[in-house]
């Protein structure tokens, strides 16, 4: 069990607004995204680590990983030590080199894609990237099928909802780290009561104080939604319709701007009123980071949902250590340190129930307890087990041709085309 702490004292060494500007959902930009359509082709990886050949074809354990993540995505107590990582190598006897390298998905990708393109190893045995990158990078052969004979943990302990997804079927290459909704947020007092309804961010009664994402697969993720088309099979009439129906609003006046990670500062100051958002900002302004009157609603039409996933590159020198490292966070003790630090959501069994089991320990105190509960309670970090029931949707996969079409499609609209 981690460390007990009061709620709302300081957790970080750096806040949480200067870690969201170097990562999160929103380091994936529609650079980003041109870039990784730019890449696709016939693909030149030589991924080669499959569970069709067996663990015989994997290396033998070589006793050291290195790992390649966003900062603060981890357990962390004083001095800069991670719990979960320290028992890990101690327990395996692996030693990780565990690297915070990962300041924005475009970035660190396009330093991988030379060696990946030229079938090198890039020097990392485990890196961790958004969900459809994922999709891309298999595309290409640049990310190892992984081995679930070796994932005996990370299977008996997968929630449903992060099982089998669309930007990787059967988690054929990569394992979830953490995840997250892409929703409304709000303040009730502001917006005159209670939002259910992506079109609420179209009222002109919230006008200049309205916000959306630059990010084009949560932002048409949602407007289809509304429009009653399913996200997975949109179509290029689908963008158009969606796009028109953006510039209405932004044409209206009521949107104040497209925003990156930074409608978070604009949000907590009051600017604005309702905002598109994501669900762990939501979740830590409103329990530790002094915005308790925002909520968070999936609308009506439903929400997106997400992950950061665990993959391992192309020709990476140590995939068994890899698959031990992915296998060990899986532990819910383990994953219930993490989501106690990072307050993402958590695609691991068990950290629930471990969440109340605080909650209900009569010899912690009553801010620790209270504090425990309103997480143990939380549905932003505890997806349900059936997606369809709650209506939220997997994050769509695209080809590389349609990708870069609503790629373009959706700069024309935040560009005020």
């Amino acid at each position: 069990m981690t460390e007990l702490r009061e709620p709302f004292g300081p957790r970080r060494p750096i806040s949480r607004r200067d870690l969201l500007r170097m990562s999160g959902r929103g380091g994936m930009g529609l650079a980003a995204l041109s870039f990784l359509a730019a890449c696709a082709g016939d693909g030149s990886g030589t991924s080669s680590t499959g569970s069709d050949d067996g663990p015989s074809a994997m290396p033998p354990l070589a006793q050291e990983l290195s790992v390649a993540q966003w900062p603060l995505y981890i357990d962390r107590e004083k001095g800069g030590t991670h719990p979960s990582l320290e028992e890990f190598m101690s327990t395996s006897g692996i030693q990780v080199s565990y690297e915070t390298v990962i300041n924005d998905n475009q970035q660190f990708f396009a330093e991988l894609v030379p060696q990946l393109q030229s079938g090198q190893a890039t020097g990392w045995d485990l890196i961790t990237l958004s969900d459809w990158v994922v999709t891309r990078m298999a595309e290409q052969g640049w990310i190892e099928q992984l081995d679930w004979s070796l994932l005996p943990t990370a299977d008996a302990n997968m929630l449903p909802a992060f099982a089998d997804p669309a930007y990787d079927k059967g988690n054929a290459h990569s394992v979830p780290w953490q995840g997250g909704l892409t929703g409304i947020a709000y303040y009730p007092d502001k917006v005159g009561g209670t939002i259910t309804s992506f079109d609420d961010l179209f009222d002109e009664r919230l006008a200049g104080h309205v916000g959306m994402l630059t990010e084009m697969v949560d932002t048409f993720g949602l407007t289809w939604l509304s429009m009653g088309i399913d996200p997975q099979e949109a179509t290029e009439d689908d963008a158009n319709a969606a796009a028109e129906k953006l510039r209405q609003q932004r044409d209206s006046g009521v949107l104040r701007k497209y925003y990156g990670q930074d409608y978070i500062d604009d949000l907590t100051r009051g600017d604005l009123w309702a905002s598109m958002a994501w669900s762990g900002d939501i979740f830590y302004y409103k329990e530790l980071g002094g915005s308790p009157d925002l909520e968070f609603v999936v609308p009506d039409t439903g929400a997106m949902i997400w992950a950061t996933c665990s993959e391992i590159p192309a020709g990476a020198e140590h995939p068994r250590d890899a698959h031990a490292y992915m296998d060990w966070y899986y532990d819910p003790e383990i994953a219930a340190k993490v989501t106690d630090w990072v307050l993402y959501m958590t695609p691991v069994k068990g950290v629930q129930e471990i969440m109340q089991g605080r909650a209900d320990d009569a010899s912690m105190s009553d801010g620790n307890r209270a504090y425990y509960a309103n997480l143990a309670s939380s549905p932003l970090l505890f997806p349900p087990d059936d997606l369809a029931a709650a209506n939220l949707h997997a994050t769509p996969t695209f080809t590389p041709e349609a990708l870069q079409t609503y790629i373009e499609i959706f700069d024309e609209v935040i560009s005020g085309s």
